[in-house]
């Protein structure tokens, strides 16, 4: 018998809790009320049971009766202490796909509220068949601990909405699941709940202004975290934006929710794209270097899995040729594709970008990369004019530069003069504790980052006199940070800024060239002898999004992290260790990887099964590996491995956090565990 056919005995044996409080089973049960409003909803319909012979029939009203709803009430009250989970079963008639929205209530107020797609076992209303919908009312978007008498099924459109059923409404205690089994989409079709620290992803929802996708997660520290994605197909925010961007950050600080939202600017928001022309403006008549969230363009749930997601963004962005290319000034429209990644067991989304310049020609653009661009209030302001002035910026190329004077100004003192390897930049406050950063996946010495003419201060202080001639200023030239954050915010040279703008920075021929000078060359003014790399006929790189404590240094931790990666040493003796793929995000071409089994589009190591087997060994050079996310291909059929760890079984979603995604045969997993030493071995065994 398969462990999956073991499972669904194990559910039908009583799994779920026995002091449920059933809201609706062949009529409304424990003195629950009908208070449905705006017509539509038929109880105890004989059309299409769920069990039993009776269930709700519900169509969703338009026009003076749009947004009705199922609604039940009960007096006296209940609180969520005793009832933390709302459950029940939905069918979707002949169309399948209608939307539906949760709200709670208390005495007339609404409490709580979500859209439903998120907790559907699938994702979304199935045509022709039943799909359990499981909403842990304490967490995710609901969010709420306390009384409540009423729960409303709305419908979630303006239009008039297909046939639908409903049955076997409960509120329930809760669901904790059997140890050792792996979840997987069709699972969770099947009718298995959602992990209770699983990942959720919550569709269309509408944050400030703009319909976005909604990501909770909890991180490292078992805590929740939430990202807001903001749609890009064709809207348009309060501030002049299309979306394809991050619009709001929540995390945890001891004890209390941090709400990171995108400034009021019009670079508000971040993880956008930009780029700059190297002779700028000159023969085109227009700004070289737009904001890629003025563009529209599409975006794809690439992946939900229990514990890990893919989100991506696709747009086109002008690039214009050279003054002196074959077609001087001609403007190209370049694909640009951005992904963003959430894992349960992290604390840090990872951000991948790719430019497919194959429909231009080789060398008739010379550019930079700016992305990830934008503005947010990391501090947890509501407003520019009210966040912390700026007490530091750092960056990491060849050697990490960071102010040692506090506020940052340009006459801040400065040390530049520890040597680095993986690329990042950040910006801090102390008036709150907090910082934001990015931090790339690979070293600088595989992928290229930082630019332009600064490099002649690497491995010196401020002591040794003004980093920029003109103007005089102890800090580097606006134009000659390696890394564009708050380098053009100045008012003056000793008046500090508030402004949170961050991106990221490359030379020019970074884009478009087929041969461009790298970071620190001696063409560019820098120590290193010249030495090129490949801007054409794509480019891609990857980065860690951070958001935290300016104490805690999470941008340093990343980095540290990173750093450990390229200790490894991977084996196996069972199945094998990967060694190359895609080589960039929507990419037909591949990349050896360096370490082997390090996959730095996603920041995670591969590995293939043999037969759904994998005895595999990671090996930690130095410092530690934390929570490391593993992607082991070749999985195939329904009997699916213990995972194991220095030959201890590990328990599902709280020793591992995994995902299988079927369309590609990969098992997602985050350790729950840091790694160190020489042993670290881990198992699959079918």
């Amino acid at each position: 018998m398969s462990k999956w056919m073991s499972l669904v005995m194990l559910l039908g044996c009583g799994i779920a809790p026995a002091a449920d409080r059933v809201v609706y089973d062949e009529g409304l049960q424990n003195g629950f009320e009908n208070y449905s409003y705006g017509g539509g909803s038929t109880f105890d319909s004989t059309e299409q049971p769920h069990t039993g012979a009776l269930s709700i029939r519900f169509v969703g009203g338009g026009g003076k009766n749009a947004y009705n709803a199922v609604s039940f009430y009960t007096d006296p009250d209940l609180l969520t202490d005793n009832y933390p989970v709302l459950r029940f079963w939905v069918h979707g008639g002949l169309t399948g796909g209608q939307q539906l929205y949760l709200f709670l209530q208390q005495n007339g107020m609404i409490v709580a509220e979500a859209e439903l797609d998120a907790y559907i076992a699938g994702g979304s209303i199935a045509a022709g068949a039943w799909r359990e919908v499981v909403v842990p009312l304490t967490s995710g978007a609901m969010g709420y601990s306390g009384s409540y008498d009423r729960v409303d099924i709305q419908s979630d459109s303006e239009t008039v909405q297909p046939l639908l059923y409903i049955d076997d409404v409960v509120l329930a205690e809760g669901f904790s699941p059997p140890p050792d089994a792996i979840f997987r989409s069709s699972f969770e079709d099947d009718g298995l709940p959602p992990a209770p620290n699983g990942l959720l992803q919550e569709r269309g929802v509408g944050v400030q202004g703009f319909v976005s996708d909604r990501f909770t997660w909890r991180d490292s520290a078992g805590e929740p975290r939430v990202a807001v994605l903001a749609h890009n197909d064709g809207q348009v925010g309060p501030t002049g934006s299309h979306g394809g961007e991050l619009r709001e950050f929540r995390y945890q600080v001891a004890g209390d929710t941090r709400v990171v939202a995108a400034s009021t600017s019009g670079a508000s928001g971040f993880g956008y794209v930009v780029s700059h022309r190297s002779e700028g403006t000159n023969g085109i008549g227009s700004d070289d270097s737009p904001l890629g969230h003025g563009f529209s363009g599409a975006y794809e749930r690439v992946w939900q899995g229990r514990h890990h997601a893919i989100f991506r963004f696709t747009q086109n962005y002008p690039r214009w040729a050279k003054t002196t290319a074959a077609v001087p000034n001609a403007l190209y429209q370049v694909p640009v594709t951005i992904d963003w990644m959430f894992s349960t067991g992290r604390d840090n989304p990872l951000w991948a970008i790719s430019w497919d310049l194959t429909g231009v020609p080789a060398d008739a653009v010379e550019a930079d990369s700016r992305a990830p661009y934008g503005e947010l209030l990391f501090d947890g302001s509501t407003s520019e004019g009210a966040h912390s002035v700026i007490a530091g910026v750092g960056w990491g190329d060849r050697y990490k530069f960071t102010t040692v004077s506090t506020p940052v100004t340009y006459a801040s003192n400065w040390n530049w003069d520890t040597p680095n390897t993986i690329p990042y930049v950040k910006l801090w406050t102390t008036a709150v504790d907090a910082t934001m950063g990015t931090v790339q996946t690979q070293p600088i010495t595989q992928q290229d980052a930082g630019g332009y003419y600064g490099t002649s201060r690497w491995n010196t202080t401020s002591a040794a006199g003004n980093a920029c001639t003109s103007p005089a200023s102890l800090m580097p030239c606006d134009y000659n940070w390696p890394f564009q954050s708050i380098n053009y915010s100045f008012a003056g040279p000793t008046t500090p800024t508030n402004s949170t703008r961050l991106a990221w920075g490359t030379n020019f021929g970074f884009i478009g060239q087929s041969s461009y000078y790298t970071h620190g060359s001696a063409f560019w003014g820098g120590p290193l002898p010249n030495t090129t790399a490949a801007g054409w006929p794509r480019k891609s790189y990857s980065t860690y999004v951070v958001l935290g404590t300016h104490t805690s240094d999470p941008v340093g931790v990343q980095v540290a992290q990173q750093e450990a990666v390229q200790s490894l040493t991977v084996t196996a003796t069972v199945g094998n260790v990967a060694t190359s793929g895609p080589a960039g995000i929507n990419r037909p071409d591949t990349m050896t990887y360096a370490p082997a089994g390090y996959d730095p589009v996603y920041g995670t190591l591969a590995f293939v099964a043999a037969g759904n087997a994998l005895d595999a060994n990671i090996a930690v050079g130095a410092g530690t590996l934390r929570k490391p996310v593993i992607v082991i291909r070749n999985i195939t059929g329904v009997d699916y491995p213990v995972v194991r760890l220095n030959g201890v079984a590990l328990t599902l979603d709280t020793d591992y956090f995994p995902s299988l995604r079927e369309e590609t045969g990969d098992l997602w997993i985050t350790l729950n565990s840091d790694l160190t030493g020489a042993t670290n071995r881990l198992e699959l065994v079918p």
